[in-house]
């Protein structure tokens, strides 16, 4: 804590979420200046601190103060190449035209990380010599980004520029090419990259045919990575297509949905790398035809034991919204007992939704209310009382006493005592 700082202040520059949202109950002065005289939320901003940014965001906080070097909280989140914080600072229609004591504006200062390159950019401000040493963390819940610190010397950034780029390119209407935002995510090499998610979501959020077809055009290359980028833009492209809503398309076979189905389909068929093939299955229910819940679940059987948790975890996510198939009841069993987590919770939640109450599905839920895990504790809870099984009953108030609604399993908790305050109203009724 530097002297003068308040108690947010300081919660702020520790990356303290949770103090700060504590903190934020009793009503404080948001736009107190620390002895820097900065804000809580700049200095939030300048160390990438999203969950700080977006509980003070959240409560009001000035987004667009610019500080006494000039810069605003978009241009600090843009220099520490924070992603996370710089996407939502942008989402909330912060402007970007101010321009900081370089004379950059925030697409500048990120074309020019990206041009020069974190560790050259780095040296140069901080003269430092020592070895570069690069580690992965994670920019928000979902992404991950890198973290570059120079040997020897105080000097650390993480290495988001080039996400960031992309986005404020697509703000400012600049249509990047396919190839260019391309060669950017697998310049990044992690499928779970800011980068590599940064440029998905500019391309799919051109919704037009022709990067449609460069995305499926992709099938063939030789390297994995590659056809993971064309796969999870065509995905997207179909997820977030409206033209199919109501079961009706005026485009009839040249619909993205309907392209991207085919072309799933058939890639899936011969797809062999289990990263790849994940993306295609989880896709399929997201461009599925009205009533094709047969044709999802002949395309999702023949991998329900595939040796990769990341395919099983698609086909146990993708099952839940084609559960109510007979022949996928096998495979439902064989997910409340597979050894990867996430598709245990899956399975959990693809039996509650198939709305089956049959002796076995029930009696295979019920050794998972005693899982290591208390998120799988408590799906199995949730399905066993949508299943009106009392036993789901007698361990819904302890197993998951005391959580906030940040927490994971909240909601399929709300999920559970919801099903029994309306079962009760039911029966009040009828009497």
């Amino acid at each position: 804590m530097t002297h003068g700082d308040t108690p947010l202040i300081a919660a702020a520059r520790a990356d303290d979420a949770v103090r700060v949202r504590a903190l934020l109950e009793a009503d404080p002065d948001l736009e107190a200046l620390g002895a820097d005289g900065l804000t809580a939320l700049e200095i939030a901003a300048a160390r990438g601190a999203y969950p700080v940014v977006d509980a003070l965001r959240g409560h009001g906080a000035r987004l667009d103060r610019q500080g006494p070097d000039g810069r605003t909280p978009l241009l600090r989140a843009v220099d520490a190449g924070a992603c996370a914080v710089a996407s939502l600072l942008l989402n909330s229609s912060v402007p970007t035209w101010p321009a900081g004591p370089d004379g950059r504006t925030a697409l500048e200062l990120a074309r020019h990380w990206h041009e020069t390159g974190a560790e050259q950019e780095l040296r140069r401000r901080t003269g430092a010599t020592g070895p570069a040493e690069l580690s992965r963390i994670p920019d928000e819940e979902y992404l991950f980004t890198g973290l570059l610190r120079l040997g020897g010397a105080d000097a650390q950034v993480r290495t988001g520029h080039t996400a960031i780029l992309c986005e404020l390119e697509a703000a400012y209407g600049i249509r990047t090419p396919f190839a260019e935002l391309l060669a950017r995510a697998e310049a990044e090499a992690d499928l779970e990259g800011v980068t590599r998610w940064a440029a998905v979501s500019v391309l799919y959020g051109r919704a037009d045919r022709e990067t449609w077809e460069e995305a499926a055009a992709l099938r063939g290359h030789p390297l994995s990575s590659v056809r993971h980028f064309g796969a999870e833009v065509a995905r997207c492209m179909a997820l977030f297509d409206e033209c199919n809503e109501g079961g009706t398309c005026v485009e009839g076979p040249a619909c993205v949905q309907v392209l991207t189905w085919d072309l799933f389909l058939a890639w899936a068929a011969d797809e062999p790398a289990p990263d790849v093939l994940a993306v295609l299955l989880n896709g399929l229910p997201d461009c599925s035809p009205v009533g094709s819940g047969a044709a999802v679940a002949d395309a999702l059987l023949p991998h329900a034991r595939h040796p990769s948790a990341a395919v099983r975890r698609a086909v146990a996510g993708a099952f839940i919204g084609c559960a109510g198939e007979e022949r996928v009841r096998p495979a439902l069993l064989g997910f409340l007992r597979d050894a990867d987590a996430v598709v245990r919770s899956q399975g959990c939640r693809a039996v509650a939704e198939r709305g089956d109450r049959s002796a076995d599905l029930r009696k295979a839920l019920l050794p998972l209310l005693g899982d290591p895990s208390v998120e799988i504790q408590v799906e199995a809870v949730r399905a066993l009382v949508l299943l009106d099984d009392p036993r789901g009953e007698e361990v819904l108030d302890w197993v998951g006493s005391g959580f906030q609604e940040d927490w994971p399993g909240y909601w399929s908790l709300f999920d559970a005592h919801r099903h029994l305050r309306r079962r009760e109203a039911a029966a009040g009724a009828a009497d």
